[in-house]
């Protein structure tokens, strides 16, 4: 009897520890074959508004991640990309993704927030006053990058000869001078007659002091909707293995302009800090981010079907003022669903 029950109680634990250890594997099993999260990263400021829904909504089937503007292509490139989808600027897209080996573009999310200040309002800036600025100082955000670069587009579409000033030169009577700048030094007293400002900083100078809005960079480069910005790319393998998935969120995008205008400013502003890269200090708060400076943002979505020819538009324009701000994108670039 005692023999019957000691192997009873054998079996009952060898049956016991084969189903604790059959659980441990399904369990093992289940995290194994769990399907990561889609990582998706963009810079801070408005190609960060773009996704602010999608971020406000959450999910467990993405990662968002806003992080500085200056180290955005840092995460396309490299041996292994931490970026499945990626919003960066239209020209820096061109030069390190535009063969399509990597990354394709899924659409234009941004479409220029570019606004012209100045302490004298007198002078509205369009395609038949821009010449006014002959002969005076501009200074301009970013003049190496996009927005620079797109106000020379805007010149040379002109007929308007411009120049850069550096320390060692002199304003020009018979020229648009140039002069780069940080938002700070966008004042009415920074000594210059004019400045091209992004959203939402522009619109935090025409409310707290006394520089005016004079120029719309969108209207003066032409056409409804103004000129791409940034653009949404999303990893090959992405789209090859994912193709539901990268569906719906396409089919989210077009919604972000009209959520933007109906949310509280909290509420999205909430949505961009929770994602920061830590130690960051956000460029949007409740405090500036103010309707005006939402509608002035350009966020909205149109695909890449729908913008191809725009882009190829913009990207040579920019060539054209300089050789190196950006290439010529194959037609591999382009997502065809």
């Amino acid at each position: 009897m005692k023999k019957k029950t000691a192997v009873s109680l054998f079996s009952a634990a060898v049956f016991s520890l084969s189903a604790v250890s059959f659980m441990a594997c399904a369990q093992g099993s289940d995290d194994v074959g769990a399907p990561e999260a889609v990582q998706v990263y963009m810079p801070d400021g408005a190609p960060a508004l773009a996704l602010a829904k999608l971020m406000n909504e959450g999910g467990t089937d993405a990662e968002y991640h806003v992080v500085d503007s200056s180290t955005i292509q840092v995460y396309v490139t490299g041996d292994a990309p931490a970026a499945d989808v990626c919003v960066l600027p239209v020209n820096l897209a061109s030069k390190l993704l535009g063969t399509g080996e990597e990354y394709q573009m899924l659409g234009t999310v941004t479409h220029g927030n570019l606004y012209m200040l100045s302490a004298d309002a007198q002078t509205q800036y369009t395609t038949e006053t821009l010449s006014a600025l002959v002969g005076k100082t501009v200074g301009v955000v970013q003049l190496a990058n996009v927005p620079g670069l797109t106000f020379k587009v805007i010149l040379n579409a002109n007929e308007i000869a411009w120049q850069e000033l550096t320390n060692d030169s002199s304003p020009a009577a018979d020229k648009v001078n140039l002069r780069a700048i940080t938002p700070d030094q966008a004042s009415p007293a920074g000594g210059m007659d004019c400045y091209v400002v992004p959203e939402p900083a522009a619109s935090v100078k025409a409310d707290k002091t006394s520089l005016e809005f004079v120029g719309d960079l969108q209207a003066l480069y032409g056409g409804e909707a103004g000129y791409p910005q940034a653009v949404i790319v999303a990893k090959n393998t992405l789209i090859e293995s994912d193709g539901e998935w990268l569906s719906g969120f396409l089919a989210e995008l077009p919604a972000a302009a009209e959520w933007l205008t109906e949310t509280e400013p909290a509420t999205i502003v909430n949505a961009v800090s929770a994602h920061l890269t830590p130690g960051m200090t956000p460029s949007l708060s409740v405090e500036n981010l103010s309707l005006t400076a939402i509608q002035h943002s350009g966020v909205r979505f149109e695909s890449a079907a729908s913008c191809k020819a725009e882009v190829n538009a913009f990207l040579e324009k920019l060539i054209a003022v300089n050789a190196s701000a950006a290439t010529v994108v194959s037609d591999a670039f382009y997502y065809q669903p």
